[in-house]
């Protein structure tokens, strides 16, 4: 009862890299897209056109969106989510276009300041501001051409991808970041949030076709449907919405001690060390030790930031995945979507976990959808 199929018609429209429209897709081969609101991650699209299609639509940073339509409703954009178009592949009988969401943007800057500049290093703030004020600064309308290295062409982006305002509600977190990656900074400045408490994720979003905007998303990047709140979603082989479903805790990449070297040499280097005696010690072997260099960090208390966030990020893994069963009571962009607060049920033990539903993974082709859901432990 209630598992009956739902109509999802999903079609692409193609723009420029400036957003001017050039095209809908719908009659594609194969369309694989992955949404993915884990902290840094870039979820990626790959597209499969035939020979029909007009290649010189295709061009680098070209923006690719996913619409869907629910059962006749008006299409709207899956999760806000636009793709830049990163490498094309003409074969004999096709065309194959792989994209990038368009967080990926973060990872085309580094912070180009020298350390102990107010731009590279700063005080304790809201991390949810730290990560706006980063891209401002190299990205945006707040670059500072005479403290930054080289020439600014071309680096402030500001007319095409806005800043959300500051919001303050992450934790307050200090970051020394020279010259560093800056989708890595943000990354680390939302891990270390959840450390001190408060979880924490960005994004670059699409609020239309035409516009980008980064985001931050506090508590998480969603709505809370756990089993105890006004609108619970649950996720299970038993009440017919999920298929095979599995249950992984994963300690490979664990660490239970991180120690982070900051500014100085040999006795003089600073030092500061993070330690989970809990997860330590369910093993005489789970004292397992990484260090992290972080050799532009000249203050204890922001080297002691950067081993927690260290600590944090080396916690076992523990996900749900299995294959999304649409029904009329549990219906993606309907009940609950990406990066919404769910439970989730064990199939052997039946146990349930609240979750947060990190990825969505639609592969649609071959007069065939699959719909793939992670859900990682709160």
């Amino acid at each position: 009862p209630g598992r009956r199929a739902m109509s999802v018609l999903t079609f692409c429209r193609l723009a420029d890299p400036f957003g001017e429209p050039l095209a809908t897709i719908a009659d594609y081969t194969l369309l694989d897209y992955v949404l993915n609101c884990t902290p840094g991650a870039v979820g990626v699209l790959e597209l499969t056109l035939d020979t029909s299609f007009d290649t010189s639509l295709l061009r680098r940073d070209g923006r690719i969106g996913v619409w869907r339509s629910l059962n006749g409703q008006a299409p709207y954009l899956d999760n806000d989510a636009i793709y830049l178009i990163e490498a094309i592949t003409f074969r004999s009988g096709s065309t194959f276009v792989r994209a990038y969401h368009a967080t990926t943007l973060m990872s085309r800057r580094i912070v180009a300041y020298y350390a102990g500049s107010a731009y590279a290093d700063k005080a304790a703030a809201p991390a949810d501001d730290q990560i706006k004020a980063f891209w401002r600064e190299n990205a945006g309308a707040s670059i500072v051409a005479a403290d930054r290295d080289g020439v600014e062409t071309y680096a402030d982006i500001s007319a095409y991808v806005t800043t959300q305002a500051d919001l303050g509600q992450g934790a307050s977190i200090a970051k020394a970041a020279a010259r560093r990656v800056l989708l890595d900074v943000a990354r680390e400045l939302s891990e270390a949030s959840e450390t001190a408490g408060t979880y924490l994720t960005f994004e670059i979003a699409a609020p239309t076709e035409r516009t980008l905007e980064l985001r931050t998303y506090t508590g998480q990047r969603g709505v809370d449907h756990t089993a105890d709140s006004d609108n619970p979603v649950i996720l299970s082989e038993s009440r017919g919405n999920l298929e095979n479903a599995a249950l992984t805790i994963d300690w490979h990449d664990e660490a239970t001690w991180t120690d982070a070297g900051g500014s100085g040499e040999k006795a003089d280097r600073r030092i500061q060390t993070a330690f989970s005696a809990t997860r330590a010690a369910v093993s005489p072997f789970a004292r397992i030790e990484r260090f992290v260099d972080m050799s532009n960090v000249d203050t204890d208390s922001a080297l002691a930031d950067e081993a927690d966030a260290a600590l944090e990020a080396a916690r076992p893994t523990i996900v749900f995945t299995g294959d999304l069963i649409e029904t009329p009571a549990t219906t993606r962009g309907v009940q609950f979507d990406l990066g919404d607060i769910v439970t989730a049920e064990d199939p052997r033990t039946r146990q349930q976990f609240d979750v947060r539903l990190d990825v969505i993974h639609e592969t649609i082709g071959g007069g065939q959808r699959r719909v793939q859901v992670a859900m990682r432990s709160l």
